[in-house]
């Protein structure tokens, strides 16, 4: 689901000097940057799946500690070790570079690339054939229940980043704003998919056979005989 703007991976930084990243690397540096935290490779996963894995992608672990490699190596984060207990963990920060580098990526926004819709749902029921339309509605039924779900996650996400002070800080203002934008496209996508597992039920399924017990009687066709004269607009 979702609107994806075509653009390549490894542009850089608008040219600002800053080496060439892939857009993950930039995902992974905003969330340190976002949340001004020191966090592990596992939080950072955490805090994707919560915010930009709603409208974009939440990478796995492993892909983020590969992102975070190359980001030290360029001098844009940071890692040290911190003491909890008698566990050791490696914690990961941006430095003052990555703030700058992200700046300059995010100032170099998308112009007129063509906007493109990837929805894997409607391209398996446009190439359903004759598929049972039965099929077809547990699919839809089974998608319906992954975006409430995903709807659930973010408005527990948002409960929880009031909870931890998180939103106070002015670096969540735009955050906030693609997360509004985000819930107002999952609650569009319920109502839009509800409407075409409607129209599948009742025009290609048995929906209609199945109220065939409703009264019928005050909707019938009269076809009026020919020369019969028009109406009066009175009567």
């Amino acid at each position: 689901m979702g609107l994806e703007v075509s653009r390549d991976a490894d542009e850089d930084a608008s040219g600002a000097g800053y080496p060439d990243l892939p857009t993950t690397a930039y995902l992974v540096l905003g969330i340190l940057i976002v949340t001004d935290e020191s966090l592990t490779a596992g939080e950072i996963k955490v805090r994707s799946q919560h915010t930009v894995g709603h409208f974009y992608w939440a990478p796995a672990v492993s892909h983020i500690r590969r992102e975070l490699t190359r980001l030290i190596e360029h001098e844009m984060a940071a890692e040290r070790t911190i003491h909890v207990g008698k566990r050791k963990m490696t914690v990961y920060e941006s430095t003052a570079r990555g703030e700058r580098a992200l700046h300059a990526w995010a100032e170099a926004l998308p112009g007129d690339e063509p906007v493109m819709t990837k929805h894997p749902l409607m391209l398996k029921i446009w190439l359903a054939g004759d598929t049972e339309p039965g099929l077809v509605l547990e699919a839809i039924d089974r998608y319906l229940e992954t975006v409430q779900k995903s709807i659930d996650e973010l408005l527990w996400a948002q409960g929880r980043g009031r909870e931890l002070g998180l939103l106070q800080d002015p670096r969540a203002r735009y955050p906030q704003v693609v997360t509004a934008y985000t819930l107002r496209s999952l609650y569009a996508e319920m109502a839009n998919i509800r409407q075409l597992r409607d129209e599948i039920s009742w025009n290609i399924g048995d929906a209609y056979q199945q109220h065939a017990d409703h009264p019928k009687t005050s909707v019938r066709r009269r076809v009026r005989p020919e020369g019969d004269p028009e109406p009066d607009a009175e009567d």
